[in-house]
């Protein structure tokens, strides 16, 4: 069975004899009239691709903003090691500053009397001379040096407008009952020093018992019954032989760079390492919250 042919009409080719809006369309078309359209299978459709997710703005600004969740223990230790590497730093500072000023300071001063050193802007390091009468009374303070446990032996001397105490010098702790007490007129050359704690880690003296762990002159003077005496200075000999052995040292608490041989560029030394221990405990601390998610730093979203 031979299908009808194909008639050109405005609504398109149709079937001959196809009624078209009532009307038959029974007129073919020549065959040089373009032919109709070959039926081209129309390509599959493409997937149509899924849109990509909307970046959430609310997540985004979440992550834009800087966060910090310390770790209580760790924030309480942190702060009190802090606290104690900063005062280790600053004791060794200022024996620094000390010492670097103490030089200038006794080289460019004669020796005077203790009265007329008392009363300068700068008794501290300064270097006097005196001669007086010597109290055969001693006062011993504990004192460590070269890693010799021991003790500073302290000697009132009476003058003419009231006493002073003189260090006579260090000796070891097994020596201390050796030391000859003095007696008579003396003549004596040192440096006015300050009676004062070396740190705030020197124990308090204990009065009671006779335990002093640093020169606390208005209290070591009661001890002896002594009165109107220098409240706030002693005098700290430059060469010293407490055990009148006949072989005179120099005394270290006399020198002028400070109350030890240590020299001021190694408290400067000391002084950094501390404060660098600081700025170490600051950086772990910090490195380790950044690691665990406790501490964000806000940056822009993309």
């Amino acid at each position: 069975m031979t299908k009808p042919p194909l008639v050109e009409t405005p609504e398109g080719w149709v079937p001959a004899g196809l009624k078209v809006r009532g009307k038959a369309s029974g007129k073919q078309t020549p065959a040089s009239t373009s032919a109709p359209p070959e039926m081209v299978p129309e390509p599959p459709a493409e997937p149509a691709q899924e849109a990509a997710p909307e970046a959430n703005p609310a997540k985004a600004e979440v992550k834009a903003k800087a966060s910090f969740r310390p770790m209580p223990v760790l924030t309480v230790l942190s702060l009190i090691c802090l606290g104690i590497l900063y005062m280790l730093g600053d004791w060794q500072w200022a024996k620094y500053v000390e010492k670097s000023r103490a030089p200038a300071l006794s080289a460019a001063t004669a020796p005077v009397s203790v009265a007329a050193a008392l009363q300068s802007s700068q008794p501290e390091y300064r270097p006097v001379e005196l001669t007086g009468l010597v109290d055969p009374r001693s006062v011993n303070v504990r004192a460590l040096r070269d890693g010799i446990s021991g003790y500073r032996i302290f000697t009132p001397v009476v003058l003419e407008d009231g006493w002073i105490f003189v260090d006579r010098g260090f000796v070891a702790e097994a020596d201390a009952d050796k030391v000859p007490a003095l007696a008579g007129q003396i003549s004596y050359r040192g440096v006015l020093r300050k009676g004062a704690k070396a740190n705030s880690f020197t124990p308090d003296n204990d009065p009671i018992l006779k335990d002093w762990y640093w020169p606390d002159l208005p209290a070591m003077g009661a001890s002896l019954k002594l009165t109107s005496g220098s409240p706030a200075y002693y005098v700290a000999l430059n060469l010293v032989d407490p055990l009148a052995s006949g072989q005179t040292q120099i005394n270290p608490w006399a020198d002028s760079k400070g109350a030890n041989q240590i020299p001021p560029e190694r408290h400067l030394g000391y002084a950094l390492t501390w404060w660098g221990f600081g700025f170490a405990l600051i950086g772990v601390y910090t490195g380790l919250h950044i690691r665990t998610g406790r501490l964000r730093f806000g940056r822009s979203p993309s």
